[in-house]
């Protein structure tokens, strides 16, 4: 794993603290390599790692990743920006510790086309236009009829993102599992569905069906499409998974705890 690269969430802090690590790492017999790099640096926050992911998606059999947190919220860092010589001795001394996240994937089907993204926190489908309507299968079995706001999925690293901020549970590290929660669903006697996160295996699919998702959007991670003209989205568990290299592991519950 001696050869790197960086990215960084754009500001000036950033740039500089990434300028720094560049440097101290060439000098401690580390190769910098932008085209085929083994270890991802991400000098920021869990939005840069979102970045990151993104970027590298199509490489995730061969990149793994480590951070130094700038940013907002640095539940996916190791480091902070005054650790840097820490990180230095560390990379250089320790050997990895490598712990895989879950990727989802979402295949949306319309008339003329396939369209397959992935996503590292969640895949959701919103609508905050109308209300919006759709058949839910689980394992291509009819499950409810949901209507509201949308519905969120999210592995185990991503129950403590957009999915806690709803309402769903956060799932604890060696539990790998998928979670199905409702946004602002309606609730009387003519709609009714669960009302409650679903937990779910990982090898679960679910398939969200409506003859008009219009003014809907696909939401994965920070990036989004329209859903105008899609009749079916399939949520399931990728083929390749995130690897983090954590060389000074902190606790879960040291990650949790920075989040409130």
């Amino acid at each position: 794993m001696r050869k790197f690269t960086l990215v960084n969430r754009g500001d000036e802090n950033s740039q500089r603290i990434c300028s720094e690590i560049k440097d101290k790492l060439i000098r401690a017999g580390f190769v910098m390599d932008q085209e085929n790099p083994e270890l991802i640096v991400y000098v920021g926050g869990d939005g840069t790692l979102l970045h990151a992911m993104h970027e590298w998606v199509d490489d995730l059999d061969h990149v793994y990743f480590t951070g130094i947190h700038t940013g907002t919220l640095g539940f996916s860092t190791d480091y902070t920006a005054d650790e840097i010589d820490v990180f230095i001795e560390d990379i250089s001394t320790k050997k990895a510790v490598i712990e895989e996240k879950r990727i989802l994937q979402a295949n949306c089907v319309n008339d003329t086309k396939e369209l397959t993204i992935h996503a590292l926190n969640e895949i959701r489908v919103e609508n905050i236009v109308k209300t919006q309507e759709m058949d839910v299968y689980i394992n291509d079995s009819y499950f409810e009829t949901f209507r509201g706001n949308g519905m969120c999925i999210s592995g185990q690293y991503g129950s403590t993102a957009y999915n806690r901020s709803i309402g769903g549970a956060v799932i604890y590290p060696g539990l790998d599992l998928l979670q199905m929660t409702e946004i602002s669903g309606i609730h009387h006697r003519h709609a009714r569905s669960l009302g409650a996160p679903l937990i779910l295996n990982p090898d679960a699919k679910i398939t969200f069906n409506h003859d008009d998702f219009a003014h809907a959007l696909l939401c994965f991670d920070h990036l989004h499409i329209h859903l105008d003209g899609y009749h079916q989205i399939e949520v399931s568990s990728y083929s390749k998974t995130m690897k983090f290299a954590h060389f000074n592991k902190k606790t879960h519950l040291e990650r949790l705890n920075a989040l409130f």
